[in-house]
């Protein structure tokens, strides 16, 4: 076999060189020498056999395989004998490389990867913007949408969609929470997506009447059906609705949840959304959509032709919206009226707001990645200088500097591999917590997991893990002058200054990047602190709050509404220890909805600023605890008058200074009578400042969407399962979308701030820790090779506290150097990452104090230890080790 040849060859070798020795000793003899004297002649003849062996393993072919083979060998014998340094090593190699590939893992999965859609990059998102409303894009009119499909060239074809949540039943039983998109019937035509079973929609089914039909998602199938291929045709009960199930999608189909895929780009990611999981047929009516409104409420996709660019479409788009305000009735024409429109790819719409988290999450491990390879260069740096002796002797018996060179290499590379490994199988069971438990609403959560990329990726950071850590102490080694070590003391080869000065500095580019991450660390946990602790206008603590969703089959009618909306509130109000109940039509801190223009009666031409209407009940703000300031709250005499309340912002901005109780002001064509003013609140987000807002009675207009709140005097928590109850119990049949606390609508509000100040603060402390290992390292190695100066200080007289502050200064220089830099640089990088920092000074000197304080003591904590075992060194041990 193959494998035997070259033990056979090195068997032949050796017979042929013992052959060639032994005719050489019988000349010898036959030339007059004693049988000793011809032996070593035969072998002052032959010259250098093993030299000769290598000469010959060159000419066969395998002989670096066999360098490879013995130093593999080698290093593993050496690790062996260092059990703790092998295990510190390799675990700081397995969480940088596990860390690394997690990360790296989704930014390529949600960023770097192309939508899992044929020719995907031609998949575009079209918007408007509306100059009255907002300069950001929001969702089209659908009667804009219909002239782009008429007009426009440069599409194959263009559709609208609308997200919801549905309750899905069938038989008895509460109705199950499941994503909805319903769409117009040639979704599936511009995605270019088949059906796995049966078929998707065609264009009969957006007719009205032929429309109940529905498409599901593998996954619900799969759920639902238990994967039964005899589903097509069965009926299922989406709210009140009966659809017949025509197709199903395929596993690897995955569609953007509402969070990725916006129609307010302003408005947060909704906590808890769900993945769309059955697409329903619409049934649109044009005649039914306003000309100058409906924003908003709509996504609209479009397929380009090829060779079209989305600048290209946007400018079609564009002068469409232009013949649009020529052709719109002069009733809806506003004053302000300008419409422009916004293409983007879809797979920038989808990730817009995870790009720069992710990649700021990406620098992060990058920087504790180079820490740790770093941290292990330094070790293996003194590591190097304590086997200069052993380098010396291999190099006087013959070994080449490449081959010094690979014998450090060898070592690093099996630790790299090793750690690598490790980090590959932590990374496993990261990504899968992270997919199970996901801290943030990620776009693309489903398609994240390992491929060949992210494996290149990690094959690539465990190589250059293995040159950063190893090849400066290789390099060390073999640059080392041979008879210089063999003629030096133990002492004085185990280190000198240049060394030392070299390990000490390169702690103090440990200390730049530790703390350059710790400052950023630092700026976004004081960001988050100022989010959670500023003044949001209403009190969370002691309130929970319930999503319900009616449908317009059962509750149609505003009667039907305010009937179940009454009942419900009777039966929460009857709950003990219930402080206050009320309802609004917006869940609070979900950004801004029902943005409309309000004006003075008194003063028609005064341009008033646009508000957010907000239908709410009597007891909502006793709920919510939001301050009045003038006037009073709703009451239940209040139905039917036509009253509203308003935000302090808005009722200066009308009114300023003057008192406005009594004054009237027309929204939505109607007019109505101010009889209040609460004072402003965060209500639609905790990350800018409050918005302006006008609330109305919940009987004049009861919505769809209803949010009951209770107050309680016990914990919020027990709220939950009697709130369900509360409203089962008149309409077991109503969908309950989500209940949960306030407190827990404010932490998800933040979801992203804290997902990105947990894990920068995760890495921060481990960069931290690395810091002080290398320290404590440095400082450790420092004192062994001291040993004896210490010894001589002490002995003429140095003091304890001397002793202390000799070892305590060797590192103070690169450490308050190392530090000054990495504030300076921290502070370079906080105008990069300025947008997702709320409340933050340009320079932070709390932050920066904090930052510098706490590592000045970690440092100190590190380099206590080895110097108080220099202290403790007896002065004739010392003297006598020589």
């Amino acid at each position: 076999m193959w494998w035997r040849r070259p033990k056979s060859r090195e068997m032949d070798l050796e017979r042929e060189l013992c052959a060639h020795l032994e005719l050489e000793a019988e000349e010898q003899q036959q030339s007059g020498l004693d049988p000793e004297q011809a032996h070593y002649a035969a072998r002052r003849a032959l010259g250098n056999a093993a030299l000769i062996k290598e000469q010959v393993r060159e000419v066969w072919g395998w002989a670096l395989w066999d360098i490879f083979v013995q130093e593999i060998r080698y290093a593993l014998r050496t690790l062996g004998r260092s059990p703790g340094f092998t295990a510190t090593a390799v675990l700081t190699l397995a969480l940088g490389i596990g860390a690394s590939t997690a990360v790296f893992t989704v930014v390529d999965s949600v960023i770097l990867k192309p939508l899992a859609y044929h020719n995907s990059g031609q998949l575009v998102q079209a918007s408007e913007r509306v100059r009255f409303l907002s300069l950001e894009p929001l969702g089209p009119n659908p009667r804009h949408v219909d002239l782009w499909q008429k007009r426009a060239t440069d599409f194959s074809g263009l559709t609208l969609l609308r997200y919801r949540a549905a309750g899905l039943s069938q038989g008895s039983g509460h109705p199950r929470l499941i994503g909805a998109v319903t769409c117009l019937p040639n979704l599936f035509d511009i995605l270019q997506v088949q059906a796995l079973l049966g078929r998707v929609f065609l264009p009969e089914d957006g007719v009205k009447g032929h429309d109940n039909v529905a498409v599901l998602t593998y996954s619900l199938w799969q759920s639902l059906f238990h994967g039964d291929a005899n589903v097509l045709n069965r009926t299922i009960r989406i709210d009140d609705t009966p659809r017949v199930v025509v197709g199903i999608l395929p596993e690897r189909f995955h569609f953007p949840n509402a969070n990725a895929l916006r129609t307010i780009l302003s408005r947060p990611p909704v906590s808890g959304t769900p993945d769309p999981a059955v697409f329903l047929p619409v049934a649109l009516d044009l005649t039914q959509f306003s000309w100058n409104g409906d924003y908003g409420n709509w996504v609209s996709l479009g397929r380009l032709k090829p060779g079209i660019t989305a600048g290209r479409a946007e400018a079609q788009l564009t002068a469409i919206d232009g013949e649009v305000i020529q052709e719109m009735p002069a009733n809806e024409t506003h004053l302000e009226s300008k419409l422009t429109a916004a293409v983007q790819p879809m797979q920038e719409a989808v990730v817009s707001d995870s790009r720069t988290g992710l990649w700021l999450l990406m620098a992060a491990v990058a920087g504790l990645m180079l820490l740790a390879c770093l941290n292990l260069a330094n070790a293996q740096l003194g590591r190097a200088m304590a086997r200069r002796r052993e380098a010396a002797v291999r190099t006087a018996l013959g070994a080449t500097k490449w081959r010094l060179v690979w014998n450090a290499l060898a070592e690093n590379l099996l630790l790299a591999a090793i750690g690598g490994a490790t980090g590959v199988l932590l990374a496993f069971a990261a990504l899968d917590l992270f997919r199970r438990y996901p801290p943030v609403d990620l776009p693309r959560l489903a398609e994240v997991h390992l491929n060949f990329s992210v494996l290149a990726f990690s094959v690539l950071v465990v190589v250059s893990a293995s040159l950063l850590s190893g090849l400066l102490p290789a390099m060390r080694l073999a640059s080392s002058d041979p008879q210089e070590s063999l003629q030096q003391s133990t002492s004085r080869t185990l280190g000198n200054r240049q060394h030392t000065k070299l390990r000490t500095w390169l702690i103090g580019v440990q200390v730049f990047g530790c703390a350059a991450l710790l400052l950023v660390t630092g700026l976004f946990s004081k960001s988050l602190l100022y989010l959670l602790n500023q003044d949001r206008g209403f009190q969370t603590g002691h309130v929970a709050v319930a999503e319900v969703r009616l449908t317009p089959n059962a509750y149609g009618t505003d009667q039907s509404r305010a009937v179940f909306d009454e009942a419900v509130l009777a039966n929460l109000r009857a709950i003990p220890a219930v402080q206050a109940a009320g309802l609004v039509s917006a869940m609070p801190l979900e950004g801004v909805s029902w943005i409309e223009p309000l004006i003075r009666t008194d003063r028609p031409k005064q341009e008033g600023p646009l508000i957010n209407l907000r239908w709410v009940s009597p007891g909502y703000f006793e709920a919510t605890r939001q301050r009045l300031l003038a006037g009073r709250f709703f009451e239940d005499r209040d139905r039917g008058r036509n009253n509203v309340v308003l935000s302090e912002g808005e009722a200066k901005a009308l009114w300023g200074n003057e008192d406005p109780i009594g004054g009237q002001v027309r929204v939505r064509n109607q007019t109505r009578t101010v009889i209040g003013v609460v004072a402003d609140s965060r209500s639609t987000s905790l990350k800018s400042a409050p918005a302006r807002m006008a609330y109305l009675h919940y009987a004049d207009q009861p919505p769809f969407a209803t949010f009951f709140m209770a107050r309680s005097a016990r914990a919020a928590d027990t709220l939950v399962p009697e709130m369900r109850r509360a409203i089962w119990k008149y309409s077991p049949d109503v969908t309950i979308a989500r209940v949960k606390t306030f407190d827990s609508q404010v932490m998800d509000s933040l979801a992203p701030e804290r997902f990105q100040t947990s894990v920068l603060l995760a890495f921060g402390i481990a960069a931290l820790l690395l810091a002080m290992l290398g320290i404590y390292g440095v400082l450790s190695y420092s004192v062994v090779t001291r040993k004896q100066e210490i010894g001589v200080r002490m002995a003429l007289g140095a003091t304890r506290r001397r002793v202390y502050t000799l070892t305590m200064s060797e590192a103070s220089v690169p450490v308050i150097v190392g530090l000054a830099a990495g504030l300076l640089a921290g502070i370079l990088a906080e105008g990069a990452v300025r947008t997702l920092l709320y409340g933050i000074q340009r320079v932070d000197p709390m932050v920066i104090a904090t930052v510098a304080v706490l590592f000045l003591l970690a440092a100190a904590a590190a380099a206590f230890p080895p110097a108080r075992r220099a202290a403790s060194v007896d002065p004739m041990d010392a003297l006598r080790s020589e």
